[in-house]
């Protein structure tokens, strides 16, 4: 087993520098040489660093599937980490898997999307637009095809998406890839000028605010419809507070 290669892949998957993962253990520059095949680290420092941060041996030595390198890559996108996705890139690129879903987060995330050769575009609607199953992969695929989609056919893919989901029966990551999804049809609602449509998504946001883990996309919601009510002084409140969260999308739409 290539221990470098593995610990690299568990420590990108925990979201972690060399230096914290680490952990004072052994050095960060010993670390490195270790990740890179240069050295070799004593199955006593090994086991400290993986206790220390919870992971088991077994899990370890299994390895890390690419299903679960999907998963967090997804989580990466809805956190807007992009560096975090540049290290799942590195970690996929062998594969030559995920290379279209990776041109749109980071088109999207950098604000870039206008710039999307057409031959891009084309391919996301052929592969992505998909309506079925609310799985996670075609919840996943909605964040990604928002931007691009042209209006028309995102309005039936919204309304299907709203009709369709059970709230209830969803675990807290399909609800929250639903909500950015429907933040992002909000975006391209104001964009549209369409407030009737966006009523579609805000009236969703108003049956999941009493879900604490929501917070930030209730708060995200409630700035949108602060937007379409042209409500400055509840909107400036609300931009204050998701500053410290890095969203600027209300800030830049209210300009």
């Amino acid at each position: 087993m290539d221990i470098g290669n593995q610990l690299k892949n568990t420590r990108v998957l925990l979201g972690l520098t060399q230096e914290k993962f680490s952990a004072g253990i052994v050095t960060e520059s010993f670390y490195s040489r270790v990740e890179n095949n240069k050295s070799r680290i004593s199955m006593d420092a090994l086991l400290k660093i993986l206790n220390y941060h919870h992971v088991s041996l077994y899990n370890f030595f299994v390895g890390v599937d690419t299903q679960q390198m999907y998963k967090g890559m997804m989580q990466a996108f809805i956190d807007r980490n992009i560096a975090k996705l540049h290290n799942y890139q590195n970690l996929l690129a062998p594969s030559k898997k995920y290379q279209l879903e990776f041109t749109l987060m980071f088109a999207i995330l950098n604000n870039e999307v206008a710039s999307l050769p057409d031959k891009v575009v084309q391919q996301a609607r052929s592969q992505l637009l998909q309506i079925g199953k609310l799985s996670e992969e075609a919840l996943f695929n909605v964040n990604l095809l928002v931007p691009v989609v042209d209006f028309k056919s995102l309005q039936v893919l919204v309304g299907y998406l709203v009709s369709t989901a059970e709230i209830d029966y969803m675990n807290l990551f399909s609800l929250q890839l639903l909500c950015h999804g429907l933040l992002a049809y909000l975006k391209r609602c104001y964009q549209e000028k369409n407030r009737q449509q966006a009523e579609k998504a805000l009236n969703f946001f108003a049956g999941i605010q009493n879900i604490p883990s929501l917070f930030l996309e209730n708060l995200l919601a409630n700035g949108y419809h602060y937007l379409f009510e042209k409500d400055r002084k509840k909107l400036s409140e609300i931009i204050k507070v998701l500053q410290s969260s890095g969203y600027t999308d209300l800030e830049r739409l209210e300009k």
